[in-house]
């Protein structure tokens, strides 16, 4: 009878100093194509809206890769653990690169949304695969330092893209925004097929693969993100349609849930919800994501409002952000990897993130735009300190086997935390708006103007539209003293949206305050120097263990005894 098989060695252990950095360096470039191409198309927007005449369908360019992302993360982690990690992380930069091909080729808004779908699922498996293959060639402790690496690569991608979108747009076309990842996606696969390595056989069988949970995770993901994004837009949060969709979402939920519980093989194992330090970090995530990414995506409006500022200016106002993020990020994993303790990293970073927010709500009207900059510049520090690590620590707390799920959900939670900050938000700034202009627009301004004329300062963005604002400022003109009352209306709008503003990020510095507390909460499990951990809610069962002396009398062997969990 033959030896018993050893388990899989990881994949950090088989490779030397070299082929582990040649790895890195392909997986960053797997990273780089799929975060530069996203801040590319932002800014070749408006000229694919002129050449594809689809305004009505804008949202949809961005919202249907936010969900078809979202949707494969989870699936995706799972199954990298059960079958190995190369073919995905392959699939994903070619699905990617095909993508954004159709992208670059769509003649109507429905393709591109769709091309855009394509995209968003290749994108979706890149952003899975990576950061778990990260996990399979490092232990905890290294990790951190790489992990700090890769966020700053994305960060790079993220302030240099917009430069990068502009220039292709405005000399050769909108379309190489898209066709520009395709070389550097072939550059990723050549990279990736030569330096990683082929996976040990895991035993995990096709027949294995929960297909129903899956199928249920993408309903419930789908429709809550759908209601997310609608909510505060077309429908609102009390329409039939939003409710319906929130509804279907619980539905799935639960049904996954059930799924779950019965599968041998989930596609997330509820046991990582009995991990206390797994959840904690996550919900910190979530938290984080809705708080930073759901506030901050609303500051070039009061920049270019309240702040008077060209568009252009308020586009880059965020860009100090990435750059702090960028070196505290670098600085944040080095330090890590050398102390492999995290809490005070992340209490430092939580209460920059905290200081950043509060420090927007200082902002007045007409206050110069390096203001915002500085205050972005101390946020994305906080930032570059706290998320990097929370990705060190969900990996740290979990047993190898589901390095790549436990990786996924991160991804995950961190998503549906954007959304929903967006969301949220998103009705904040219309109701603080809409209550602040109301109260204090000139009394003269509604009482001479149509009911149809006075509805358009709803939108605090109306006089950023000239086509638009044109018929608003030339009514408002025909009342007596009309100039002087459309320089009030104009003050009233920079007033209400400052307003608004303060209370977006009283909510957000309310959102890193208890992300704060769970901080303290957290119990500091010191990162692993080594790949081995225990299996996620698992507790050991006692051992009662005697010595006797081997026939040889040199050897004490330990004898066991089994005990009832």
């Amino acid at each position: 009878m033959g030896a018993p098989s050893s388990p899989a060695r990881p994949l950090g252990e088989t490779l030397d100093r070299r082929q582990k950095l040649l790895l890195v360096l392909s997986l960053q470039t797997a990273l780089f194509v799929s975060a530069l191409n996203q801040s590319v198309v932002a800014t070749a927007i408006p000229r694919i809206l002129a050449d594809l005449n689809g305004y009505e369908m804008l949202a949809w360019v961005f919202t249907i890769y936010m969900v078809a992302s979202t949707v494969v993360v989870l699936p995706v982690g799972r199954l990298s653990d059960m079958f190995g990690r190369k073919s995905f992380i392959l699939a994903g930069v070619a699905t990617f690169m095909l993508g954004s091909l159709a992208c670059g080729l769509a003649q109507s808004m429905p393709q591109l949304i769709g091309a855009r779908a394509v995209q968003g699922i290749g994108g979706g498996i890149i952003f899975s695969s990576v950061f778990a293959v990260l996990g399979d060639l490092f232990p905890p402790t290294e990790r951190a330092k790489y992990m700090g690496l890769f966020t700053g690569t994305f960060t790079v991608a993220s302030v240099i893209g917009p430069t990068i979108g502009g220039l292709l747009t405005d000399h050769v076309g909108w379309r190489w925004c898209f066709y520009l990842s395709v070389p550097v996606a072939l550059m990723a696969l050549a990279f990736i097929m030569r330096n990683l390595p082929e996976p040990p056989k895991k035993g995990g069988r096709l027949a294995n693969i929960d297909l129903v949970g899956s199928m249920l995770l993408t309903f419930a993901t789908i429709s809550l993100l759908i209601g997310l994004s609608w909510s505060g837009k077309a429908n609102g949060w009390g329409s039939g349609q939003t409710l319906g969709l929130f509804a279907s979402a619980a539905v799935f939920t639960i049904l996954f849930g059930f799924q779950e519980r019965r599968h041998p093989a989930p596609i997330f194992p509820l046991s990582l919800f009995r991990n206390r330090e797994f959840v904690l970090a996550n919900v910190i995530v979530m938290l984080i994501g809705a708080g930073g990414f759901g506030a901050i995506q609303y500051l070039p409006t009061f920049v270019q409002i309240s702040l008077g500022a060209t568009a252009t200016a308020s586009g880059m106002v965020t860009t100090p952000q990435s750059v702090g993020m960028f070196v505290a990020s670098i600085v944040g994993g080095t330090m890590l990897s050398r102390s492999g303790h995290y809490r005070r990293q992340l209490l430092l970073g939580g209460s920059l993130i905290l200081v950043g927010t509060l420090l927007v709500r200082t902002l007045d009207v007409g206050e110069p735009t390096w203001h915002v900059a500085f205050f972005m510049i101390i946020y994305g520090l906080g930032s570059g300190l706290v998320m990097p690590t929370m990705g060190v620590v969900v990996q740290n707390v979990v047993s190898h086997s589901l390095l790549g799920v436990a990786t996924s959900a991160r991804q995950f939670f961190m998503q549906m935390g954007n959304v929903l900050g967006a969301a949220i938000f998103g009705v904040v700034l219309v109701s603080s708006y809409g209550a602040a202009f109301e109260r204090d627009a000139p009394a003269l301004l509604k009482q001479e103007l149509s009911a149809e004329i006075y509805a358009e300062f709803d939108d605090p963005t109306v006089s950023l539209d000239s086509r638009r604002f044109a018929p608003v400022e030339e009514a408002v003109l025909a009342i007596p003293d009309g100039e002087f009352l459309l320089a009030a209306t104009l003050a009233t709008q920079r007033d209400a949206v400052k307003i608004a503003i303060h209370d977006i990020f009283l909510g957000s510095a309310a959102l890193a305050v208890v992300a704060l507390i769970l901080v303290v909460l957290m119990k500091e499990i010191p990162l692993r120097r080594t790949f081995d951990a225990p299996a996620p809610g698992e507790v050991p069962a006692p051992v009662t263990t005697s010595t006797r002396t081997s026939p040889a009398g040199r050897l004490r062997v330990p004898a066991f005894r089994r005990t009832r969990s």
